[in-house]
């Protein structure tokens, strides 16, 4: 038996799951709502993007409190440069008492782009390539493949200061007037960082930098910092509704 688990914001890491999932007879589930319970399963796939060279911070909660003897493979989605983000996620499950096996990388496309122009050829050209790349890591998953990453680098395996960092990053989020306050950015918030207070948005300090919802406002009323036209990403290979889970809040 498989379990696929993902955490994503704009699709990327939910489009890696959901074939992953599909290709093992699995359904993708939500880290931020995994419980805690014992996951009963031969195979858990973990399947995360990566945040400045290391992992987001529901990624590193849900490893962290994940119970399970199964063996443990964790695929990362990266736009930019990985400089040791594999290694990085190999000892954050090891240290967390995780049976890993493998991690694996799969390029998509770079969804910073509140500080990063991502050219929409280059955006065609690594999608078009994803599905192939997702076979290749679907067949190795299959077979049980084992090995540790050997990276130049050991990423930043002490990751939390820039965690922590992220935490802040609400505070340059803002709402234009085009919000029609339909909710949508409060409900999709991991964190629940974001509110509707005396009838406005307002962003709270439990920010983790995902950007869901800047990229996944209807209205493209959120915006960072003093950069107003920015590219709002959503990955077209996958369906937003079927990503669209209720999240469990305590």
């Amino acid at each position: 038996m498989d379990r696929v688990f993902y955490f994503s914001s704009t699709g990327n890491s939910f489009y890696a799951a959901k074939r992953i999932a599909d290709a093992l007879r699995a359904e993708p589930e939500y880290v931020v709502n995994y419980d805690g319970e014992d996951v009963n399963a031969e195979r858990v796939t973990i399947v995360t993007p990566v945040y400045a060279f290391g992992l987001p911070v529901p990624t590193v909660d849900f490893i962290n409190k994940l119970r399970t003897e199964a063996s443990v493979y964790i695929v990362l989605t990266y736009g930019g440069a990985l400089f040791g983000a594999e290694k990085a996620a190999y000892y954050t499950a090891k240290e967390a008492g995780l049976d890993i096996k493998a991690v694996f990388k799969l390029k998509m496309v770079e969804n910073f782009t509140v500080l990063i122009s991502t050219p929409k050829l280059y955006m065609s050209r690594t999608l078009k390539k994803a599905p192939a790349r997702m076979d290749a890591i679907i067949e190795k998953i299959k077979r049980n493949a084992a090995f540790e990453p050997k990276c130049r680098k050991d990423g930043r395996r002490d990751s939390e200061k820039f965690r922590e960092g992220w935490r802040g990053m609400g505070s340059k989020l803002w709402v234009s007037e085009d919000c029609v306050r339909c909710g949508k950015c409060i409900s999709i918030c991991p964190t629940g960082n974001i509110e509707l207070a005396e009838g406005k948005i307002v962003f709270k300090n439990n920010c983790v930098a995902c950007l869901g919802c800047y990229h996944r406002c209807p209205e493209h009323a959120i915006k960072y910092s003093k950069r107003r036209n920015r590219l709002r990403y959503f990955c077209p290979l996958v369906n937003e509704a079927d990503m669209q889970k209720p999240i469990k809040r305590d």
